[in-house]
This record gives structure tokens, sequence and C-alpha cells, in this order.
């Protein structure tokens, strides 16, 4: 390459390669505007940030199905957690469902003496005599425990203690 050629290149470079745009003509008899769109490239005049509008909160979807909770339903009865109980009878979860020890969640609420769990658990539908492997019913656990309360709900809905289920030829 040549001292001719190099100085040429030099100069592209540094001017450019591409076709030289004419100056645009000024016109002092039209004021400029601030917020100009590009024609080509149809975009929004820019806004200060004080004009800017937050987007709308995300919309829930009503028919989206609840989410189970974290805590099962036999520890939610125990605990007395009635937010994870409304969860569990709103998602139709089987809440006559045995634990590994034989228990249903009304066991668990009845043996805490948590009336108000109790209550929801019977307006879901729940057994209220169903036996766990020892044969013991809600009753006999909220009757053992001292919850004269609980024990009184679950008579008032047909509860009965083994022996009585046991008099009755049941098991």
């Amino acid at each position: 390459m040549t001292i001719q050629q190099a100085a040429g290149l030099a100069a592209i470079l540094m001017v450019g390669c591409g076709k030289q745009q004419p100056a645009p003509e000024e016109n002092t008899d039209k004021p400029v505007s601030e917020n100009i769109t590009h024609p080509k490239l149809n975009t929004k005049p820019v806004n200060s940030p004080a004009e800017e509008i937050p987007p709308d909160p995300p919309i829930k979807n009503s028919t989206s199905k609840p989410k189970t909770p974290e805590i099962t339903i036999w520890d939610a009865a125990r605990t007395g957690d009635t937010e994870a109980i409304r969860q569990y009878l709103t998602i139709g979860t089987d809440i006559d469902a045995k634990d590994e020890g034989g228990w249903v969640p009304l066991h668990s609420a009845s043996g805490a003496g948590h009336k108000e769990i109790v209550k929801m658990l019977l307006a879901g539908g729940a057994d209220a005599n169903l036996p766990a492997l020892s044969g013991k019913t809600a009753l006999d656990y909220a009757s053992r425990a001292g919850h004269k309360e609980t024990a009184d709900l679950l008579r008032k809905h047909g509860g009965k203690t083994r022996v009585e289920m046991q008099a009755q030829g049941n098991k």
C-alpha cells in the first residue's frame, strides 16, 4: 500500500464511507416542537417522568384454582390454621382422608380443641364418627383432652365415642 492509498483510506475512515447527507435547511418561521416523532421510526414522543402513568395492576383471574396450602390438612387442623382449612375445603380436598396413623383432620382438630376448625370440617361434610386405627373417634379425643365445647359440638352433629360405636355394632 502506498502512502497515497493509506492517506486516502484514513480520510475515508475519518469522514465515513456512506453517502453524505445535505445539511437540513433552517426555517426560522415555524417553532420547533420538543416532542417530535420521526416518521420513519414511528415512535411516540418522550414524556417527562412526572407525566408518566404507572401501569395498571394485574387483574386476578377469578376462575383460577386456589393453591394448595404448604401445610398438610392434618397439621392445619391440629394447629388451628383456619385459612389453610378454608383453602383445602375450597379446592375439594377429601377431608376424611386418613394419615398413616388412621387420623382424619377432625381427630386432630378435636384433640387440640379447635372448635372453629371442627365446625368448618363438619360443615364441609366430615364424618363425625370415623375411627382412627386405635378405634377412637373425634369425640374420644375431644373428651379425653377436656375440650367440653368441642365435645358438645361433636355430640350435636351425631358424634359418638368408641365405646358407643362398639355397642352399636360398629368397629
